[in-house]
């Protein structure tokens, strides 16, 4: 289908592109610099070798000025042209990512900054869109490596968390933003990636063996919104989503799966159709 621009906005509308903060470029202070060291070096050649008689030295200086604002104005300009163009490739490169995300239905995975890591969760989410293209009628698009400070989520039914030690916290905007993105539809799989989780609750039991990714998982979620969890009933509808599963195995089998409570404090029998906002686990998935 094709984009239509939209229509009935009010007049004092503002319109903005998705831009991100540009880079401070340090290459004209330390070319000047660099220029007035070479100068200053120059006079003191002339000075000690005693061809920097004050006449000379004059006439020499002047034509270096000379040279010198002819220098920095094409400095200045080339600079300006350098920070430019970068500048409009980014937002060309983002408008292009946020536009793909938007047209073709695709899973997420949140950027750890580890490397291996973050390679995982990519070949593991393409495999599963491969074999999801192939055995049902979704078929997604490739999986893409999602920065919760600065990238939106919107655009994503399903995003993979895999849980790593010391992982840098999360901004209020960011945090603001997963909030929303939970509760307006959206579902996020935590992954600790370490079977000796064990969870009585989203802030875990004081007697339980507590593993790094664990750790992790409560940084994150003790900042959020986040409802009680439960372990997966038997008629959930994720036990049967697109096979009938008796349990959920990844790298590790025999783990727990846990889900929002649903209306279980209010004593009312479990909504089995209702799609869990927030998945945790500790099977490590993508491996």
């Amino acid at each position: 289908a094709d984009l239509q621009p939209l229509t009935g906005l009010p007049a004092n509308y503002a319109a903005h592109d998705y831009t991100r903060s540009q880079e401070v470029s340090l290459l004209p202070p330390l070319l000047v610099l660099a220029l007035i060291v070479l100068l200053a070096d120059a006079v003191c050649i002339l000075v000690v070798t005693g061809r920097g008689r004050w006449p000379d030295l004059r006439r020499r200086s002047a034509a270096a000025s000379v040279v010198a604002v002819v220098f920095l104005i094409g400095l200045a300009g080339a600079s300006s042209r350098a920070d430019a163009a970068p500048a409009a490739a980014d937002s060309a490169s983002d408008d292009a990512r946020i536009l793909a995300a938007a047209l073709e239905t695709r899973l997420g995975y949140i950027l750890t900054g580890d490397r291996e890591t973050d390679a995982r969760s990519q070949a593991g989410l393409a495999g599963l869109s491969r074999v999801l293209s192939a055995r049902t009628a979704f078929a997604p698009a490739a999986p893409f490596g999602l920065d919760p400070e600065t990238d939106a989520l919107v655009f994503y039914p399903l995003i993979y968390w895999p849980m790593v030690a010391g992982q840098k916290p999360l901004s209020d905007g960011a945090l603001a933003k997963i909030d929303r993105y939970m509760k307006n539809g959206g579902t996020i799989l935590f992954d600790t990636r370490d079977q000796l989780t064990r969870f009585n609750s989203y802030r875990g039991n004081a007697g339980a063996v507590s593993g790094p990714g664990q750790q992790t998982l409560r940084q994150i979620l003790g900042a959020l919104d986040v409802p009680p969890l439960m372990p997966v009933p038997p008629e959930h509808v994720i036990t049967k989503s697109f096979y009938l599963l008796q349990g959920f195995p990844g790298r590790y089998v025999g783990g727990q799966l846990w889900i929002e409570a649903a209306a279980a404090e209010t004593g009312d029998n479990v909504n089995s159709e209702r799609v869990s906002g927030l998945i945790v686990g500790s099977a490590d998935w993508a491996a």
